[in-house]
C-alpha cells in the first residue's frame, strides 16, 4: 500500500468519525423536532440517584467545544425560574466516557458547572454496554487521542424504585427547553396520578 494511498484512506477515516456525530445530531433534530420519545427499561446501575427524575448528559472530563456549552446550558436551564419547582423531582448527571481519568474528576467537572450536578465514573467495562443501551456514539478521535467524538443527547430518565426507563432524548442543538420541561411536568403528573390511583 502507498504512502498516498494510505495518508487519503486515514483522512477519509478521520472525517467519518468526526463527522459521525454531528450527522447523528442534525438529522435527529431534523426528523423528530429534536425529541426521540424511547420508552424503555434500561440497565444503569451507575444512575446513583434518590429522585424521581434523572437528566443524563454523556461526555467526557475537560471536553471544551462540546460537553462545557452544553453543560453550561443546563445549568442555565436547572437554575431558571420555569425549572424552580421541578428541582426538588429532577438530579442532572454527566456521565464520563473516558476511564482513564482518576475517579473524582467526573463530579469534579459536573460540579464545576453547577454544585446540585453529579459526575460519574464509568470503568472501561462499564462502558461496554452504554451504546447499545443509550443510542450512543462514542469513538477516540483520530486526529488527536485525548479528545472523544461522542453524541451529545440528553437523556430523560424515569427512575423508579426497580428499574430506570428511558423516557426521552432530546437533542441539544438547541436543547429543547421548553419541550423537555413540559414533558417533565407531564410525567410528574401522571406518577401522581398513578399513585393517587394505587391508594
Amino acid at each position: 500500500m502507498s504512502i498516498k494511498y494510505k495518508a487519503a484512506l486515514f483522512f477519509v477515516l478521520l472525517l467519518f468519525f468526526s463527522a459521525v456525530p454531528f450527522i447523528h445530531s442534525i438529522f435527529f433534530s431534523q426528523n423528530s423536532q429534536g425529541v426521540m420519545v424511547i420508552e424503555k427499561n434500561v440497565k444503569a446501575d451507575f444512575i446513583k440517584s434518590d429522585k424521581k427524575f434523572v437528566l443524563l448528559f454523556f461526555g467526557y472530563f475537560g471536553c471544551r467545544d462540546v460537553c462545557t456549552p452544553i453543560l453550561e446550558e443546563m445549568s442555565k436551564l436547572y437554575e431558571s425560574k420555569e425549572f424552580e419547582e421541578l428541582r426538588e423531582s429532577v438530579d442532572v448527571i454527566f456521565v464520563n466516557l473516558t476511564p482513564e481519568v482518576d475517579s473524582f474528576q467526573p463530579d469534579l467537572f459536573a460540579k464545576y458547572f453547577n454544585n446540585a450536578f453529579k459526575g460519574v465514573y464509568l470503568s472501561k467495562g462499564e462502558l461496554f454496554s452504554m451504546d447499545r443501551n443509550f443510542e450512543l456514539y462514542f469513538a477516540r478521535s483520530l486526529s488527536d487521542d485525548t479528545e472523544l467524538n461522542h453524541t451529545d443527547n440528553i437523556y430523560l430518565i424515569k427512575n423508579n424504585q426497580n428499574s430506570k426507563v428511558l423516557k426521552s432524548i432530546y437533542s441539544t442543538h438547541p436543547i429543547q427547553r421548553k419541550k423537555l420541561i413540559d414533558d417533565i411536568i407531564s410525567l410528574k403528573g401522571t406518577s401522581k396520578n398513578s399513585s393517587h390511583l394505587q391508594r
